[in-house]
């Protein structure tokens, strides 16, 4: 496969039952699957898993227009508050939670990266809202949910369009327990160069980044900030287009590209597209 047309889902690997399959860094940072041809045994579920190799499928039932539009804000000010754009994401896992059922999404590690997370509680919800912005590791998300939807769980996923689309493929089989939830995608940024941003912003505040949220709306919901907090009190705002990291936005993932998954009836129940609203 044209590395260029991998997205960094991670599917692969989770199908993969003899382990063959583990995941390089580029150079930019990103992570691409490599094959240990001495344990691979050419079954091909590797291939049939990948939502890139699989895009003509996939897209065989697309909507010719979404089928519903909704815009909405959570009703509660203080989600609202600490969501990236208006709590839709919330309101959805809120009340999966309230039915004993399980919610993935993106979560921050200690070290800032991303990866993909399964939780059954509650309390875990404020780690799990907001935009991340950057390529998360779902090394193992595909299997635990498939565990779960066996067992009977209720399960809400949400992820990018590329690895929701990949959970379809991973699944095989449609589960009455399951909702899939994507939002629109433009890219995903390289965790080696975020990696890097933080660093310089720690080198100049002289202290460790102890918190990050995109789309800070302390300085205004459209001020798109970057609001960055360091161990000795002091914090930084990064105001749109002069963020460092947003200069810097080149180092994106494209593979992921919001037009291959759009409108797939077969993909997802719901898809989040933020909304500003003017003169509102």
């Amino acid at each position: 496969m044209d590395k260029a047309n991998c997205c960094g889902c991670n599917a692969c690997g989770d199908i993969c039952a003899h382990h063959a399959i583990s995941y390089k860094l580029d150079i930019e940072g990103f992570w691409y699957p490599e094959v240990d041809v001495n344990k691979c045994v050419d079954c091909g579920l590797c291939e049939k898993t990948c939502p890139d190799l699989q895009i003509k499928n996939i897209k065989k039932n697309d909507f010719e227009k979404p089928a519903h539009i909704v815009a909405a804000v959570h009703k509660n000010m203080k989600v609202r508050w600490e969501s990236t754009s208006g709590g839709a994401f919330s309101a959805l896992a809120t009340t999966m939670y309230e039915l004993g059922g399980y919610v993935s999404g993106a979560i921050y590690n200690d070290d800032f990266s991303v990866s993909n997370y399964v939780s059954n509680d509650v309390n875990d919800l404020n780690k799990l809202r907001s935009s991340k912005y950057l390529q998360s590791n779902a090394e193992g998300l595909y299997s635990k949910i498939r565990e779960l939807l066996r067992r009977g769980e209720k399960v809400l996923a949400c992820g990018t369009p590329c690895q929701m689309a990949a959970l379809r493929l991973f699944l095989r089989k449609e589960y009455e327990n399951l909702i899939i939830v994507d939002f629109i995608c433009r890219g995903v940024n390289s965790p080696k160069v975020y990696k890097s941003y933080l660093a310089s912003l720690e080198q100049k505040f002289r202290g460790k980044v102890v918190y990050v949220k995109a789309k800070n709306k302390e300085l205004g919901w459209r001020s798109l900030t970057r609001k960055v907090v360091f161990d000795n009190g002091q914090v930084y705002y990064g105001v749109k287009w002069k963020m460092i990291f947003v200069v810097d936005i080149i180092q994106m993932y494209f593979a992921d590209h919001p037009a291959m998954f759009v409108n797939i009836k077969d993909s997802l129940e719901s898809q989040i597209l933020q909304l500003l609203i003017i003169g509102v």
